[in-house]
């Protein structure tokens, strides 16, 4: 039987080896992959000696094609690597039986066209222990206060469904937070959800501050601090802030700043609530989950999703718009245990 002449696309990859136990397919080698959800408690893994899941098609900003024998689920985590930097890929779209559309989590610089991808080995996981509380860390888990990387060997999912609707508690009680124009004027409820509005500079960022010293203070809590799309100036400062406030050690902090990319933006808030669901559940805690701010990680998912090439709706924002905002609010509950 001939074989199949290559087009255009098979040309310019590169010709990888031909390792024991791949099959040969179409003129090139392709892994043997199936694509399952590894154990929670296993760290993600990827290295240049796994087999390739595929290969980079085109480059459009922090949106990569790539071609795949067999399409990995939305979600799922891609990784190359080259010139001993790696980069991440997270799917979020399926073109056609064998091609697909995801976001990068680094910048693209020096990415190419032909380029092979492995598989990363799961869902985009966090580390998560004890440890983390006190900690300054970005989208990754990855530390960026010069510290040691968090120690653990239990590892969380970052796009998680939300509790169902038999272990959300409602509740009635106020939460106290020692201002007393708030707790008479505008008391927050607990386990419930409350928005800031305000311009530049009038102090919504003081403000949110004084809620994690109440919580630390007055209800022996912790807080959990997403900064989506902070000015690195903001994010410093409010670091030193916390630690010469003293509270520092009951605070978690997660940035993704406005000069990582859109990807990074998009999914820094759901990092962070995936720590705040992990001191709620697992180690019991009274979490306060703080976000500053919601608009920037609506307009992270605008860009994306223009790069994506989905027609924009209404006044120009994404379509997917009311379904982003719902699965980040929809995770903010109480619930039986905590």
């Amino acid at each position: 039987m001939a074989e199949k002449p290559l087009n255009s696309k098979d040309r310019m990859r590169p010709e990888p080896e031909n390792p024991c136990g791949l099959a040969l397919l179409f003129g090139r080698v392709i892994g043997s992959l199936s694509f399952m959800e590894p154990d929670s408690g296993s760290p993600p893994t990827s290295s240049p000696s796994q087999p390739v899941a595929g290969y980079i098609m085109e480059v459009h900003g922090p949106v990569v094609e790539i071609e795949c024998e067999r399409l990995p689920p939305i979600h799922w985590c891609l990784r190359t690597c080259f010139d001993h930097e790696c980069y991440t890929f997270e799917v979020h779209q399926h073109l056609d039986a064998h091609h697909l559309r995801a976001i990068t989590l680094h910048s693209t610089a020096g990415l190419r066209r032909g380029m092979p991808v492995q598989d990363g080995g799961g869902f985009l996981r966090v580390p998560t222990s004890r440890e983390c509380l006190g900690r300054l860390v970005n989208v990754f888990g990855e530390p960026l206060d010069g510290k040691e990387p968090i120690a653990t060997t239990e590892y969380r999912n970052i796009v998680q469904e939300p509790p169902p609707l038999s272990e959300m508690v409602g509740s009635k009680e106020i939460l106290r937070t020692g201002l007393k124009v708030i707790d008479l004027l505008c008391p927050f409820v607990k386990g419930g959800k409350t928005g800031l509005f305000g311009g530049a500079g009038v102090g919504k960022t003081v403000l949110m501050m004084e809620f994690m010293h109440a919580v630390a203070a007055i209800h022996h809590g912790v807080s959990v601090f997403a900064g989506v799309g902070e000015r690195i100036r903001e994010g410093h400062e409010l670091w030193h802030s916390m630690q010469e406030a003293g509270v520092m050690e009951q605070t978690l902090m997660v940035f993704g700043q406005m000069n990582e990319s859109p990807g990074v933006r998009f999914r820094v808030g759901l990092t962070a609530l995936s720590y705040a669901e992990y001191l709620r559940d697992t180690l019991q805690k009274e979490v306060l989950f703080l976000m500053d701010n919601l608009f920037r990680f609506v307009q992270a998912g605008s860009e994306v999703s223009g790069l994506l090439g989905r027609m924009p709706a209404m006044v120009g924002y994404q379509p997917t718009l009311l379904t982003e905002v719902a699965e980040l609010e929809d995770r903010i509950v109480s619930t039986q245990r905590g």
